[in-house]
């Protein structure tokens, strides 16, 4: 059998490399209907038109990682914090995050808190993900390239298990699991956007959940919405819960005009 020898992307060394998933199959393991399909959806977020399509495999590439650093890095690190923790049925009950719910009287938008959260591993984890977004070739994630700075930057925490601080490429959560339309139990193809105060970013639909990933330079100042609800270094993790109708618009009106 002829090994498929290249370059890894994650340790840069010349390796045998292998089928490594995008986003692990612990994601979207549960959307599966009983013939083992579920579906990935496009949309614009200028006409609000979506299109979904069948599949029944995820979105993987046999170029960019060894077995050492899939499994025994990306895996045993990132991956297994979060499959134990918030993924899958045999959930973890001394590492789970407790949540609680909540109501914002202003304005009544409904919001879960969870706490208990591994920030340096879900921080790495979910960042794992926009990296190999990035760096793959695969057509979902065409709109995802951040470019030789940050591709290296986040390799590097990555690799080295480097925490970065909560301000560095913030993450926020938003949540479907109270809808009752077809954004649930899909995988979204990521969306590159412009956020409010010059700050870049990509958005991935996963499930049931929205996450924005903004790419920030230092001297970017952080909108008040994300500095109150972004993954906390306190092991705090705000999720906000999307009403009926209104996937769309709270995202829009969070974008650059």
């Amino acid at each position: 059998m002829e090994l498929n020898m290249g370059k890894c992307r994650l340790c840069l060394k010349e390796k045998k490399l292998i089928k490594a998933h995008i986003i692990p199959e612990f994601m979207y393991n549960k959307i599966k209907d009983e013939n083992n399909i579920f579906y990935a959806m496009s949309y614009n977020l200028d006409t609000d038109i979506s299109r979904s399509k069948k599949i029944q495999t995820g979105e993987f590439d046999k170029n960019i990682l060894c077995e050492d650093c899939d499994n025994r890095i990306i895996g045993a690190n990132y991956e297994k914090y979060a499959q134990k923790s918030m993924y899958g049925r045999d959930l973890d009950p001394e590492i789970a995050p407790i949540c609680r719910n909540y109501q914002n009287p202003n304005d009544g938008a409904e919001y879960s808190i969870c706490k208990n959260i591994d920030y340096g591993k879900m921080k790495l984890f979910l960042l794992s993900i926009l990296w190999r977004a990035s760096i793959t070739d695969r057509k979902i994630f065409m709109d995802v390239d951040l470019g030789e700075k940050h591709e290296e930057t986040l390799r590097k925490l990555i690799y080295e298990n480097i925490i970065p601080k909560e301000s560095e490429y913030p993450i926020m959560i938003t949540s479907f699991l109270r809808t009752e339309n077809s954004w649930k139990n899909l995988i979204g193809q990521p969306k590159r956007v412009r956020f409010q105060n010059g700050l870049n970013g990509y958005v991935f639909l996963l499930d049931s959940f929205q996450f924005m990933f903004y790419v920030n330079s230092s001297h970017h100042k952080l909108p008040e919405y994300l500095t109150r609800t972004m993954l906390k270094e306190n092991g705090e993790m705000t999720v906000l819960h999307l009403p009926n109708g209104k996937e769309l618009d709270f995202l829009k009106s969070i974008l650059k005009k």
